[in-house]
């Protein structure tokens, strides 16, 4: 059972959050004024902003579902600053999909279309030695069966 005053503490703990969530939202949005707010699957919550599409410097990859042996692998680049991460505009980008052996395969273009974004090269070497990484790893696997 909970007391008040438990309650109540909880409570004001998560108002002081919330405030102090506002107040970084509010330092974004006054360096990148036309960030938006994406929700993607399973909740991720990601800012954006097209200003960041050309200084991007990291890049987040996951995978669209959890359990599919070909889940579609997206690319969210993204500017790590002082106050999070702002990713780029689209904050998600299907660049290739898992294997049913090991690791990700790319798609089609999958280059061409971070390219056309604007993202960084660097980013598109980060994807790029992903893929390789994975495909020696299928190659070793079935060399070793």
């Amino acid at each position: 059972m909970t007391t008040m005053n438990e309650e109540v503490e909880k409570l004001r703990k998560e108002a002081e959050a919330n405030m102090s969530e506002a107040e970084r939202l509010v330092r974004l949005y006054e360096k990148y004024p036309d960030m938006k707010k994406y929700v993607g699957r399973w909740n991720k919550i990601a800012y954006y902003s097209r200003s960041i599409n050309e200084i991007a410097n990291e890049v987040e990859l996951r995978h669209n579902c959890g359990c599919c042996n070909d889940s579609p692998l997206e690319a969210w680049p993204f500017l790590q600053t002082e106050d999070g991460c702002v990713y780029s505009d689209p904050p998600r980008i299907l660049v290739g999909e898992k294997h049913w052996i090991a690791g990700d395969t790319p798609e089609d273009g999958w280059e061409e279309k971070l390219l056309k974004e604007k993202i960084p090269e660097k980013i598109v070497e980060i994807i790029r030695f992903r893929f390789e990484k994975d495909r020696i790893m299928r190659i070793e696997i079935a060399e070793s069966s």
